[in-house]
């Protein structure tokens, strides 16, 4: 009880001094709360939302808007290539039994993004002959909000959009493939440890495996706790003081790059403040960070039409989009005067990263019914032959993508001992000089359409071999399994 309040009591401290820090920072430094949006700037972000939110046009080529209805009447938002399902349409009619079943990619964002995050790997030539899905998570660009944002509503909400994906365009003998980044490689990797009959690979991008960060931060305080107990008996041993700090400095790292999630942890009505304030500052020191623009080498304002482009991404569609016949709920209306932001900030702060997911009977009926993959083998994590490895563990093969320089997470938090956590062929593949939004990254978006494309092309060949000549100095195979 009383280290709990200790806890509590710090978490509230160290977030309030962040969000008053950033709050100074950003009136000082940037002039947050006097800048008001250019009518240009207003122009850029209402014609992306036409573009890409309006849903009798095609908001990349070939794409097209599609609706899922989830048992409890949600409705998610999706696009779908329609190229590839055109083509499957007619290579069926002919009758042609020696057609391969095309494969199925879906791919799901994170915070603050949408279906948009994934842009330059939609449109890569090279996935061209299958069918690649991108969904907006429940309460993010087109998709209606649900009651909480736990892990049990999150995930039982993603994996019955996946199984509806799978019974709507997944035919016998194709696989599928998951593709997932922040928030989204969260419930990947949630998904892969406790339904991992969803999809045969997971392709899961900046992020830590929740378990296995969570074990590696224990394990560290209490080694530290350890040597201070030492060191309370022995007090001439300095030293002890000098190791305890250098264990614990991947965990006080952590507690510096996660300070906005503390921040989203504060209790009403502090907490709304820091998503929207200063005319949505974070947000779009978030979409500078998306493109780059923060590395001193590169820094720059966005043009108008990128950031534009970025925030009609976030925001989703406007209320033009959401009066056309045939489309959005009407709920998302509620989240307009705040571009959603209020909404799209639960995902921290309802217990998504570690929370139990009890699965529906529907649920659990519908994951005995897939045939598991030939491929996995065992099933089991590389923890050994005849186990299910640690708590939280992969259940079925990935390949984790991670930057080398993510200012997000500490990399011996999120790489160290991570093997554990893997299944029988799967990899982690770090990319030098690259950040979180690989997605929009030039290497990150590359690297991911690589492994999307070795993955749907049957995985022929080790996809180290995928990465020499260009890629060589800039990709490196953390761990194989």
């Amino acid at each position: 009880m009383l280290a709990q309040l200790v806890w509590e009591s710090f978490a509230f401290v160290y977030a309030a001094a962040n969000l008053l820090g950033v709050i100074v920072l950003a009136g000082l430094r940037d002039g947050a709360f006097f800048k008001r949006p250019s009518k240009e700037a207003v122009k850029e972000v209402q014609i992306a939302q036409k573009q890409y939110w309006s849903v009798g046009l095609n908001p990349l080529p070939g794409f097209s808007h599609r609706f899922f209805t989830l048992r409890n009447g949600v409705k998610l938002h999706y696009v779908v290539k329609t190229d590839s399902l055109l083509r499957k349409d007619s290579l069926r009619s002919s009758q042609d039994d020696a057609v391969k079943p095309q494969n199925v990619a879906v791919f799901i964002h994170g915070f603050p993004d949408s279906f948009l995050l994934w842009k330059k790997i939609l449109g890569a030539s090279s996935l061209d002959s299958h069918i690649l899905i991108a969904v907006d998570l429940p309460g993010y660009g087109g998709s209606e909000g649900i009651n909480t944002y736990s892990a049990n509503d999150v995930l039982e909400t993603m994996a019955e959009f996946i199984l509806g994906m799978r019974e709507k365009y997944l035919k016998e003998e194709a696989k599928i493939l998951l593709v997932t980044h922040d928030w989204g490689a969260v419930i990947g990797a949630r998904l892969a440890a406790e339904a991992s009959q969803l999809a045969d690979r997971w392709v899961i991008a900046s992020v830590l495996i929740p378990e296995h960060a969570y074990s590696n931060t224990t394990a560290k305080v209490a080694s530290a706790k350890q040597m201070l107990h030492t060191y309370m008996r022995q007090p001439t041993r300095i030293s002890l003081l000098k190791n305890a700090y250098n264990t614990m400095k991947p965990v006080l790292s952590q507690f510096r790059r996660s300070f906005y999630v503390f921040i989203f942890n504060l209790p009403y009505p502090l907490a709304p403040i820091f998503p929207t304030f200063g005319n949505y500052w974070f947000l779009r020191l978030l979409h500078k960070a998306g493109h780059g623009r923060l590395a001193p080498s590169k820094y720059r304002k966005l043009t108008s039409k990128e950031a534009g482009d970025a925030m009609a991404s976030s925001a989703g569609p406007a209320l033009a989009q959401l009066d056309e016949p045939n489309g959005y709920a009407a709920s998302l209306k509620n989240r307009l005067p705040n571009n959603g932001m209020l909404e799209k900030f639960r995902i921290y702060r309802e217990g998504l990263f570690r929370g139990p997911w009890e699965k529906s009977i529907e649920t659990v009926v519908a994951l005995s019914e897939i045939q598991s993959s030939s491929k996995r083998g065992s099933g089991g994590s590389g923890a050994g032959l005849f186990d299910d490895g640690p708590p939280g563990a992969l259940k079925a093969p990935a390949t984790i993508v991670y930057g080398a320089d993510d200012p997000a997470f500490e990399s011996q938090l999120a790489l160290g001992g991570v093997g554990d956590y893997l299944a029988k062929d799967s990899q982690v593949v770090v990319l030098e000089d690259s950040g979180h939004w690989l997605p929009l990254e030039e290497l990150g978006s590359s690297a991911i359409e690589e492994v999307v494309a070795w993955a749907m092309e049957g995985e022929e060949g080790a996809l180290k071999e995928r990465f020499g000549g260009k890629w060589k100095e800039r990709v490196r195979f953390h761990v194989q399994v």
